[in-house]
């Protein structure tokens, strides 16, 4: 067990975490190839509906069960990472991620099916907070630009997906995992650019999170039930609006794209800016936007903004705690498994609101969610208020 404060065995003083620019490359990679994955399963559920014999309701099980197993593999993680190495711990995940698609590709039942997204999200789940604590904790200036920007690569593989979707995913599924696949295994070597691990403040050891990180978990989780159900089930609730199936995948694109693009915008927002406007300022409009969804107005334009809402929320939600919480790496990683929680249960409430009402509530779900996120967050800051002055 290293000592904080000497220098390792690779002359890096231990309370350092240094990423070489071969890594950060390949984490934007793999930030990418994350958002491919994850937004792949909404287009698909036709498909899978049809390959597997198997209602759409049902189909749409597999975004619960991908974010279980993104919350097993974000509780694993938060342990594994104070007793192994950051480089092992992302090699690990993404040996696993890798082997999840190929598992998905050739599965021949519903169950293997499952089964291999399950293993996906557990992959998924463990680059999550793998990555973007790493980031966050790393020696060098810039690291919130920088996890904003990473996580808007994660948005442009989610733009990419419904298209790859729309012209190859309709029989070709198993191919596009299998490219995946390949990407993840050419990915490991890059980990070797990840050198030291993550910091823990040895006064946090055993600590359980207060009401300030229960407030943000529970914002969190909330704003990733909008963020995974939106993507889910947008092109379901479009093509029961009218559209065709190619124009509602392409929308489908065109929400990630805006949340990408507004990922990337949200750099350029002046430093004096509080992360706490930002946050509240993204969610209301989310809601507003999900409600217009909902009745109908200029589809699928409400969508794209929606997109464009949600995208600074969740990084910088990360970076508004930290601000509150200095000096704390244990209260920000709480915030993983919030978003894996999240993931399970905002596709799923959906699912069934779906299976018994129709495709065509599916928006005011969401903006119901929404605004509970939104709730959340102006608690959060109404309860700091008093720290700050």
């Amino acid at each position: 067990m290293s000592v904080r404060g000497k220098v390792s065995d690779l002359g890096i003083p231990n309370d350092r975490l240094l990423l070489s620019k071969t890594a950060i490359a390949a984490m934007a990679v793999t930030f990418a190839l994350m958002g491919t994955v994850a937004a792949a399963y909404g287009p698909l559920f036709e498909q899978l509906s049809r390959r597997f014999a198997i209602s759409v309701p049902v189909a749409g099980a597999t975004l619960s069960i991908h974010f279980t197993g993104s919350l097993l593999g974000v509780l694993v993680s938060m342990r594994l990472m104070e007793r192994i190495s950051g480089r092992a711990s992302v090699t690990l995940a993404t040996a696993t991620l890798a082997f999840g698609c190929a598992v998905v590709a050739v599965a021949p039942t519903w169950p293997a099916f499952l089964a291999g997204v399950f293993v996906i999200g557990a992959a998924w789940g463990s680059l999550v907070i793998g990555l973007n604590q790493l980031i966050a904790h790393s020696a060098g200036a810039r690291r919130s630009a920088l996890l904003t920007a990473l996580n808007g690569a994660y948005s442009a593989g989610a733009v990419a997906s419904p298209l790859l979707i729309a012209n190859f995913g309709q029989t070709h599924f198993p191919l596009l995992y299998i490219g995946a696949a390949v990407i993840a295994v050419a990915l490991i070597p890059a980990a070797a650019g990840i050198m030291g691990r993550l910091p823990i403040a040895g006064g946090t050891a055993g600590g359980r999170p207060g009401v300030l990180i229960g407030i943000f978990v529970f914002a969190i989780a909330l704003y990733v039930g909008t963020e995974s159900g939106t993507g889910g089930w947008m092109t379901s609730h479009l093509e029961s609006a009218g559209l065709r199936f190619a124009t509602a995948a392409a929308a489908t694109s065109g929400f990630w794209l805006a949340l990408a693009a507004g990922r990337l915008l949200s750099t350029l927002i002046p430093a004096s800016v509080p992360e706490s406007a930002i946050v509240l300022g993204g969610g209301s409009v989310a809601v507003v936007s999900l409600l217009a969804a909902w009745i109908g107005i200029l589809l699928p334009w409400p969508y794209v903004i929606t997109g464009l809402a949600l995208a600074p929320v969740f990084p910088t939600g990360i970076v508004w705690l930290a601000r509150l919480r200095p000096g704390d790496a244990r209260a920000t990683s709480w915030l993983f498994p919030a978003a894996s929680v999240g993931g399970i249960a905002g596709p799923g409430a959906i699912g069934l609101v779906v299976a018994r009402y129709g495709v065509g509530w599916a928006p005011l779900v969401l903006a119901l969610v929404a605004a509970g996120s939104l709730s959340a967050f102006w608690l959060a800051r109404y309860t700091t208020r008093p720290a700050r002055s």
